[in-house]
């Protein structure tokens, strides 16, 4: 998997503005005239009157004009009497403008008004960003107005610089996130951990965190299904022939195994999914379900009609067969939904929602009670979120017990040690 980088993305503001008189306009182009080092530097800039001509920024794609709006970093207003009183006529307020007060107020993007002309009262009607020139002293007003004009210009400059670290911290989170996830899927509560930590040392936007969070598991939940088919096959063609894995088979499957980095559970649910499999062929050869439909009804109908007449047992093949079947199925749907309800738990985990966390790995446990992953973290948010350590410790035995079963001494020796760190802390709960 390629990690397109999203560190050369080009700042786009967004210039609002309205003139009624030869001095707007002069104040305008004036204002441009001293933005040319920012357009120098690769910053886009699109200069619009209001009310907004749509057909700038209509998208024939998609037929809707707030698709390129959006793409802008900033939307500078240049604030004077005749803008201000256009936004609040009914008749000339658009959608729009609406659109682009309500996404800064969420912190989406970036609102500035620019104070070309004094104007009381702008901040109740644009709402209260912070305006440029920092003096809030207008450009006309000012003694000095080319000072203003350079003070607007740093102003930018500023803003700009931060957009730009903002998306270079994203750009890192994102690396960051694909080599955790690259080195463990699903991804461990400690890690969890770790990835909230460097997200508000970053003060990433949620928003922004998940889209690319989402692209990158979009991919490797692919990379990671095509790992454990391969699995699956490779564990079929060893299974198939000897009905047994020897140990030099283990070996080899172990190899595997550490390759394409799978945990040992899920591993188990594999091979059993193989086993099951396996172990009905002969049942259905017996009542021709690998024959084709007509072959497969003739043969059924015949066994059901013999062992009837002479009462071998009281449920006809077929039942016996389907029972059997949904059995195998059954255990492989519930082994797919306990994985679902653990990705949400660790999910919900990542936001911070650890009620909800702790309501999926619940039912994670009561989907698949023999899972010592989903008591594991179960246990660890009682333990370090909830501060419940009766719970913790109660929660971490039963993962050990199941590890130990399951022979995964690792995560037994794991167990164990923060056990022992919590009872060491409240004697009363050691046993």
């Amino acid at each position: 998997m390629s990690l397109s980088s999203g560190s050369t993305k080009k700042i786009k503001i967004l210039f609002i503005y309205s003139c009624s008189s030869r001095q707007d306009e002069n104040l305008r182009q004036g204002l441009e005239d001293n933005l040319s080092t920012l357009k120098n530097s690769g910053v886009f800039m699109k200069w619009c009157k209001y009310p907004l001509d749509i057909s700038h920024f209509y998208d024939d794609t998609n037929n809707h004009s707030f698709n390129i709006l959006n793409t802008f970093d900033v939307v500078a207003l240049l604030v004077n009497s005749q803008l201000i009183s256009l936004i609040q006529n009914t008749t000339f307020s658009s959608t729009e403008i609406q659109h682009i007060l309500q996404r800064g107020k969420q912190e989406e993007i970036v609102v500035v008004p620019l104070l070309m002309r004094e104007v009381h009262g702008w901040e109740k009607v644009l709402g209260d960003f912070n305006p440029l020139p920092k003096s809030r002293i207008a450009v006309k007003k000012s003694s000095d107005t080319d000072g203003a004009f350079v003070n607007i210009a740093k102003g930018l400059e500023e803003i700009i610089e931060k957009i730009k670290e903002y998306h270079q911290n994203l750009q890192k989170y994102r690396q960051i996130f694909y080599t955790a996830i690259q080195n463990e899927y699903p991804l461990s509560p400690q890690a969890l951990n770790t990835l909230i930590r460097i997200k508000q040392n970053f003060e990433l936007k949620t928003k922004d965190v998940e889209l690319v969070e989402q692209e990158i598991i979009v991919q490797i939940e692919k990379e990671y299904n095509q790992k454990l088919q391969r699995y699956k096959q490779e564990f079929f063609k060893i299974i198939r022939i000897t009905n047994s894995v020897s140990e030099q088979n283990r070996e080899i499957l172990k190899i595997l195994q550490n390759d394409l980095s799978l945990k040992d559970e899920i591993v188990a649910i594999i091979e059993n999914e193989v086993i099951e499999n396996i172990s009905l062929q002969p049942i259905r050869r017996l009542i021709g379900y690998e024959n084709q439909p007509s072959q497969r009804i003739v043969i059924t109908a015949i066994v059901i009609l013999v062992t009837g007449l002479l009462g071998f047992c009281q449920s006809s093949p077929e039942t016996e067969f389907t029972n059997l079947e949904n059995q195998g199925q059954n255990k492989f749907d519930i082994s797919v939904e306990n994985i679902d309800y653990m990705k949400r738990g660790n999910d919900h985990y990542g936001r911070k929602n650890y009620q909800a966390a702790i309501d999926n790995y619940t039912t994670a446990i009561r989907v698949s009670p023999d899972s010592a992953e989903a008591y594991e973290n179960r246990g660890y948010v009682y333990d370090k979120n909830f501060r419940n350590q009766q719970q913790a410790i109660k929660n971490y035995q039963k993962a050990a017990t199941l590890y130990e079963k399951q022979g995964v001494k690792k995560k037994v020796k794991e167990m164990r040690h923060r056990l022992k760190r919590l009872q060491q802390k409240n004697p009363i709960f050691a046993n």
